[in-house]
């Protein structure tokens, strides 16, 4: 943690400034690695571990607490490292959520909130191929110690672990841009996070979310959903990780054998027509083994997951008095972008049925 970010946060109980307490002298990139932040009014403590101020180390919740477990233990296996084909990869990805609406160049001296950034994959891409004023990134699970390994050399990023929907940011509107990608239907009220993230969005600033739609998965939500439900949410890291490799394998051949074939004779178009999940898998084929093993394996682990409609998605901008764009990525999952109305007009009420440029 750079101890210029403190002037942006504050208590997550009562509100008030934080200060720096005991500390270690800053490392060679400039972060406090191991220190204290403690509220000025109400004395909490918030330890700064591995680089990392920690706002929300306890919930009451069992199942948001082995939601968090899983996602952390998920993240920190495949994003160890960000180099060569995985910053590739991560950097398609980004920009498949961006697409059609957000350029780097729209960054260009922002402040940015990434709301749930795992182990800084995104983050990292965000940070790096923009010239953004500042990143933040912040996380409920203790993958933030990995997005902090992967982002700590970069001057305009700073890494939270905070709980999306109790931010320790000042009650001033902070940020210009705001995206969460594949993390608020992971929560208990997926659009309390929402209107969480909102809130600190800046008078013409932009906010971008990514969720699973209830439109184009009614086999798996029908089929594969309960089992993750009743099972797999339950089982240990490991059992998971060979099991969804397994699985990952059969599906793997099912696209080369099946559908790779039945693309060529009759057209991805009309292919999409009657071959389910079409568009999702020819995007994963692109992006190889390893990537669809980490999809398939974040199918399986999460202890809340929900499929949001398109109509339950745009209500969400339309309640926090947004005008918004949302698009079908990859016939499967909806996109929305808003912006406080009467401030844009090309951000008007449209919806567009779009695949993945990636």
């Amino acid at each position: 943690m750079k101890e210029k970010i403190i002037k942006y946060l504050c208590c997550t109980k009562c509100g008030a400034d934080v200060e720096l307490a005991k500390h270690q002298v800053p490392d060679s990139t400039d972060h406090i690695i191991e220190g204290d932040l403690i509220c000025k009014e109400c004395k909490t403590t918030y330890p700064i571990i591995g680089g990392v101020p920690f706002f929300s180390l306890n919930t009451t919740s069992a199942i948001v607490d082995l939601n968090r477990k899983n996602f952390a233990d998920e993240w920190n296996y495949f994003t160890s490292s960000l180099s060569g084909k995985n910053e590739e990869l991560a950097k398609e990805e980004l920009e498949s959520y961006f697409h059609p609406f957000i350029e780097y160049k729209d960054l260009d001296n922002k402040v940015v909130l990434e709301g749930g950034c795992g182990g800084g994959r995104l983050l990292y891409i965000a940070a790096k191929y923009s010239n953004a004023k500042e990143v933040f990134g912040i996380d409920l699970s203790n993958a933030v110690l990995t997005a902090f390994k992967n982002t700590k050399h970069l001057s305009n990023v700073s890494i939270i672990q905070a709980d999306i929907t109790n931010l320790p940011f000042k009650k001033d509107k902070l940020f210009d841009f705001i995206y969460s990608v594949g993390v608020l239907h992971h929560l208990p009220k997926p659009e309390l996070g929402f209107n969480s993230l909102v809130k600190y969005l800046k008078e013409g600033g932009i906010i971008l979310a990514w969720v699973y739609g209830k439109e184009g998965n009614s086999l798996y939500i029908n089929f594969a959903d309960p089992i993750r439900q009743l099972i797999t949410s339950k089982l240990p890291f490991k059992v998971n990780l060979y099991l969804s490799c397994f699985l990952t394998a059969i599906l793997w051949g099912l696209i080369w054998v099946g559908y790779v074939p039945l693309n060529q004779l009759f057209g991805e178009d009309n292919a999409n027509k009657f071959l389910p999940f079409n568009k999702y898998f020819s995007y994963f084929r692109n992006r190889g083994f390893k990537d669809f093993w980490r999809t398939v394996f974040d199918k399986m682990v999460p202890t809340i997951s929900y499929y949001i409609s398109h109509d339950e998605f745009i209500n969400w901008f339309k309640a926090n008095n947004l005008e918004y764009k949302t698009y079908f990525r990859n016939g499967h999952s909806w996109t929305g972008i808003g912006q406080h109305q009467n401030l844009i007009s090309t951000h008007n009420t449209q919806t567009h049925e779009y695949a993945s440029s990636s």
